[in-house]
């Protein structure tokens, strides 16, 4: 199984969730539903987490957390672990009762962070099994909503800052969503790691830079490849250096250089110019055999890398 990335700082905020092994339930009844939200107010009391949002389901649960300390693997051992001893005992099961490691989802804050909690909102009633979201007593909608509430301890302040405390304009919000196809947050963020716009994976990529490549963290190559300048860019590039050459030169010179920079693969590139995924590699051979017996091709190349790394 790929190993799952982990990135963590103090005040990273995390879309988390963890879902029963084999989808089976995690949450039997009221008592272990109870006892999970206990394990987690622990974390809060002690200043190791801050709830923003949750919801528990049948066999899985939601939890948008902040930490202020960082270390988040550290508190949701914790928090899991914990709970599944007591489940077991309890239960008098034996065996995982989660499915793997919990995922976990860097989240920026503002759009993106209410668009999370606004999902895990309703988690419940996209499920038909309780609408509106309101009448849901295991998540955090009441604290946000008004009125009576499983726990005491969900931050609201961050998320309800965006409509000036108003609770109503954030219960339009979430209402909103009720009739449109939900979307994963974990399905919309990008390389599956971070959700927010450009700046924000790219401060995350670069916490990153000093790591290396590992073939059993596939999140950390997805993350580094959108970092690559666009197909066009390359192109663009390659006429910028090379526009002197005849066209057939010109026609290696992209495949080699949008096989080097862009996050394209060989059958992505094989099909933008009609050719079979063969062909780009022996491109690539041809141009790498050429430079090596040629300064100016070499220079050429070497300059083509410096425009794009710029880009």
């Amino acid at each position: 199984m790929a190993r799952s990335l982990r990135v963590e700082f103090a005040g990273a905020l995390y879309h988390v969730m963890a879902r029963g092994v084999a989808r089976l339930p995690t949450f039997l009844d009221d008592e272990d539903r109870r006892d999970f939200l206990a394990g987690v107010g622990r974390r809060v009391e002690e200043g190791d987490l801050l709830i923003h949002a949750f919801c528990l389901m049948p066999n899985h649960y939601h939890l948008l957390v902040e930490t202020p300390r960082g270390r988040l693997a550290r508190w949701m051992r914790h928090v899991n672990g914990d709970y599944a001893r007591r489940f077991q005992v309890r239960h008098r099961r034996v065996g995982p009762v989660w499915q793997g490691r919990y995922k976990a989802i860097l989240v920026e804050d503002g759009p993106y962070l209410l668009e999370c909690s606004r999902y895990i909102h309703l988690n419940r009633s996209r499920s038909k099994l309780a609408r509106p979201a309101q009448g849901y007593w295991w998540s955090s909608y009441r604290n946000y909503a008004g009125g009576s509430c499983a726990v005491d301890w969900v931050t609201t302040e961050r998320v309800l800052g965006e409509w000036d405390g108003d609770r109503a304009s954030y219960r339009r919000y979430v209402e909103e969503g009720e009739g449109a196809k939900p979307v994963s947050p974990f399905d919309r963020a990008t390389a599956r790691l971070a959700l927010g716009g450009e700046a924000f994976v790219a401060r995350i990529r670069k916490l990153l830079d000093k790591r290396p490549d590992h073939p059993e963290i596939p999140a950390l190559r997805a993350l580094r490849k959108t970092a690559r300048p666009a197909p066009e860019r390359v192109e663009e590039a390659v006429e910028e250096v090379f526009g002197g050459e005849p066209e057939r030169r010109r026609g290696r010179l992209r495949l080699y250089a949008l096989r080097k920079y862009s996050a394209l693969g060989t059958s992505a590139i094989a099909r933008r110019y009609g050719r079979t995924p063969a062909s780009v590699p022996v491109a690539v051979k041809c141009i790498e055999i050429r430079a090596a017996d040629s300064r100016t091709l070499s220079a050429k190349l070497r300059q083509l890398g410096e425009r794009l790394r710029r880009s």
